[in-house]
């Protein structure tokens, strides 16, 4: 077999791993790097491989044996011509009953450049979906675990840690491979801040950065020219339509960096930073090789040239402006992290105060949900049932995986103008919320109260817009569905009428429910943090809405781990005489049950207080139903 991987995807360690595995299922694995193979001819080669390898077995008793493995790390370094290269593959595939073999991503375009390959399996070493991010972070947190060790705070750990690597990650930003992954870990407990004027996830990125330069030997002395070089890169790159410099664009750049800076060894600085893997060459020319190293730099150098005139200003409002796109976004996010300049800050609030600015916040007040109370009424009730935690995560992460292996990004919108406009509002509202969000997780210890009311509020307040309109236009759907339906039945009188409709508008009903449901869990969990409950108290009671209610216990109990089961009761009280914010309380405080392995005293109390049977006690009552029968 063929595995291909991009660098630091974790290849040279799956080619160790399979030659330990292959050792303890009887096999004799030869492993071989690629860069060492001088000869086409790989039997001249054996016996120092094998006398290297196994000290108990001469080369004849070797090759004779059926249980021999070749693992070829690198095989795209082999330092021959193509020629010698067919030659290779022709001569292990001649010796070895099994071989597999490693290469770089690009290696997949010349594969059809050896015929000797056509038989061979490809696979792909693939960046880590939530289920496998979640499982090394589980491993990282139990190394430090003792038996004593409280299960809630474990899950606080675990979730802590996820959010900080979800919102580095996030969409590929920073790359999903285990390298990044448990750099990032790692920073989290040794690193010590370096630059005031950078936030929390700014000294993150920065962190991944310094390991990057000191991997290839970069002189700490050196690290500020270098990120000087860099910064000024991110701003010529980011005025290139196509993210990077050619030859000619490259020698136009030094020679002026050269007029505004001391000049650098243009050769070796570009050579380090290729071999650090944070520049590379492409067909368009020279550009950042990961998306968070491009936003990085360039944000950095808008921050930087923010007060040498009103055309970094220009640029900046353009970004905010388009922050539904993603570049834009993420430049406005990481420029968040770069400075803490009070006018970001106020254009940022300004963009999100004027999305849907003519719509009325939903409240969830009972007034306003006579339209879903008869359908909550008929739907099941909840029970409480004893659910594993850890099985619980993974399906939530399998969902989760599945959802965004599907979803399109910035895909083409419609050509009516008018929804158009509705869906660049609609992503300006997540990405608003998630940049808000990140600059309340980074600024608490910063920021004076009435801002972090202010971005907390306003954050909510536009989410709310987005859900009535929302509502207002799923309303429109359903009565628009059941008058083409009428219509129907108005020709073809003898189908079952009232079925068809009860059906429609329980179908259109149910996306309500749920979407008022998960867009709750999408402002809680973009604006949450652990740090941060003076603010969402104070805002909460200011607005005395069930909808900052809801959205105030998300946060308590998937940041804090708050199960504050008075609170609950007071709550469910509260919504005796609204029965769809009852409904999603329960469905709230169910879902924190089963994603923490709640203790059955708890749980017992709980049930008691929403009055929900639990699986065992509704269990014995449907046995002892069946026995009276």
């Amino acid at each position: 077999m063929l595995i291909l991987g991009d660098e630091q995807s974790g290849r040279t360690t799956l080619a160790k791993k399979i030659c330990l595995d292959a050792l303890s299922f009887g096999f004799l694995p030869l492993l071989v790097d690629g860069a060492n193979i001088k000869s086409s001819r790989i039997e001249e080669q054996i016996a120092k491989l094998v006398s290297d390898t196994y000290h108990f077995i001469s080369v004849e008793e070797f090759i004779n044996k059926s249980n021999i493995i070749c693992i070829v790390d690198n095989i795209s370094t082999v330092k021959l011509n193509q020629k010698g290269k067919i030659k290779f593959i022709a001569s292990l595939n001649s010796i070895f009953p099994r071989t597999i073999l490693f290469a770089e991503e690009s290696f997949r375009f010349a594969v059809p450049d050896f015929p000797d390959l056509d038989d061979y399996k490809k696979l792909e070493i693939l960046p880590f979906d939530n289920v496998h991010r979640a499982k090394l972070i589980d491993k990282w947190v139990a190394l430090d675990l003792t038996e004593e060790t409280d299960d809630q705070q474990i899950w606080a750990k675990i979730d802590e840690l996820r959010l900080h690597v979800d919102s580095l990650v996030r969409k590929n930003v920073v790359p999903a491979k285990p390298f990044h992954i448990l750099t990032l870990l790692q920073s989290f407990e040794t690193m010590t801040t370096q630059r005031l004027e950078l936030t929390a996830y700014g000294h993150y990125y920065q962190y991944l950065i310094y390991q990057a330069l000191e991997r290839v030997h970069v002189e700490r002395t050196e690290i500020d020219r270098y990120f000087n070089v860099l910064s000024e890169l991110g701003g010529a790159i980011l005025e290139s339509p196509s993210e990077s410099l050619d030859d000619s664009d490259l020698h136009a750049f030094f020679k002026k960096y050269s007029t505004n800076f001391l000049p650098v060894d243009q050769h070796k600085v570009i050579r380090d930073l290729v071999s650090s893997f944070i520049l590379q060459r492409s067909e368009t020319g020279l550009k950042f090789r990961y998306r968070y190293l491009f936003y990085f730099f360039a944000a950095k150098k808008l921050a930087d040239s923010l007060h040498r005139g009103e055309e970094a200003k220009k640029r900046i409002k353009h970004l905010v402006n388009t922050i539904h796109l993603e570049k834009a976004s993420n430049i406005v996010l990481f420029l968040t992290h770069h400075s803490k300049d009070p006018w970001i800050l106020d254009e940022i609030l300004l963009s999100v105060i004027d999305i849907f600015y003519d719509e009325k916040e939903v409240t969830l007040e009972a007034s306003s949900l006579s339209f879903l109370q008869d359908f909550v009424q008929e739907i099941p009730d909840l029970v409480l049932e004893n659910r594993d935690a850890s099985q619980e995560r993974l399906e939530d992460d399998r969902q989760k995986d599945f959802i965004e292996q599907h979803e399109d990004q910035d895909s083409p919108v419609d050509d009516d103008k008018d929804v158009e406009e509705f869906m660049v509002k609609v992503n300006k509202v997540f990405r608003a919320i998630e940049v808000c969000g990140q600059i309340l997780r980074n600024r608490l210890g910063s920021l004076e109260r009435n801002s972090l009311e202010f971005i907390y509020e306003e954050s909510v307040l536009v989410s709310l817009r987005f859900l009535s309109v929302f509502i207002r236009f799923s309303e429109y759907v359903r009565e628009e569905s059941i008058r083409k339906i009428k219509k129907i039945l108005e020709e073809e009188p003898n189908l079952p009428d009232s079925k068809i409709i009860r059906e429609i508008e329980s179908f259109y009903l149910g996306i309500n429910y749920t979407v008022i449901l998960a867009m709750l869990y999408k402002i809680s969990f973009s604006l949450g943090s652990p740090k941060g409950r003076d603010i969402y108290i104070k805002v909460t009671e200011t607005n005395d809405k069930p909808s900052f209610c809801l959205i105030q216990e998300i946060i308590e109990l998937q940041f804090e781990k708050n199960l504050d089961t008075d609170k609950i009761d007071k709550l469910h009280s509260e919504f005796s005489k609204n029965p769809v914010c009852d409904r999603l309380l329960k469905q709230i405080v169910l879902r924190h049950c089963y994603m923490h392995d709640i203790g059955y005293k708890v749980r017992q109390k709980l049930a008691s207080i929403l009055n929900i049977p639990i699986q065992v006690q509704r269990s014995i009552l449907l046995a002892s139903k069946i026995t009276q029968d």
